[in-house]
């Protein structure tokens, strides 16, 4: 690293999964000059990370192809270590990076908040979240027999998953009272897309 590379952004987007990408592109089709940063090699986030062509991810082709069409600077395998005042401070593999920024978008995405209850240090026990990424780095769960629990819809979206990648999923239990899985199951019929 013989140099420090120094950029001016309009806006500075930190996160390229779905949040990020979206932010991205919305502020590049509106003129601004962007920088879209992460620390993955590709944009797509956690969430997106089997790709674009996966049918668990119906928007991301979209979204990609949008964010290849607009003139976003991205900046994968770039991680930030320094925010202060209009300006960042970034490093890859090969290179550091000042960048000065007029807004700064924070796309970081979310993480899995894992209680611990008797018995979650034992072998094969995992959180949803990161059953659903080792699941999609490649462990192989096909005839594995599963329990889905906890609570919140992503209960759902993970037995479908594993299902669909051969695990034999034996039941989903949802912490949830019936009286709070019935408001839910209410509200979301009001968007008949997420259903399905």
């Amino acid at each position: 690293m013989d140099s420090v590379a120094q950029r001016s952004f309009d806006v500075a987007v930190i996160g390229a999964g779905p949040a990020g990408i979206a932010a991205a592109v919305a502020a590049s089709e509106s003129g601004a000059r962007v920088a879209l940063i992460d620390d993955n090699p590709a944009p797509g986030g956690q969430i997106w990370r089997s790709g674009p062509h996966s049918s668990h991810h119906p928007g991301a082709e979209h979204w990609l192809e949008r964010l290849s069409k607009s003139g976003v600077t991205l900046m994968a395998g770039t991680r930030v270590f320094y925010v202060q005042n209009g300006a960042l401070e970034a490093e890859s593999d090969h290179s550091l990076c000042q960048l000065r920024y007029g807004k700064l978008i924070l796309a970081t995405g979310a993480r899995e908040l894992f209680l611990p209850f008797p018995g979650w240090t034992l072998p094969n026990v995992f959180g949803a979240g990161g059953l659903q990424a080792l699941v999609k780095s490649g462990l192989p769960v096909k005839s594995k027999r599963t329990v889905v629990a906890g609570t919140g819809p992503l209960l759902l979206a993970l037995a479908a998953y594993l299902s669909e990648r051969g695990a034999d999923v034996l039941c989903i239990c949802e912490q949830a009272s019936i009286s709070q899985l019935r408001a839910f199951a209410l509200a979301l019929a009001s968007f008949p897309r997420q259903l399905v």
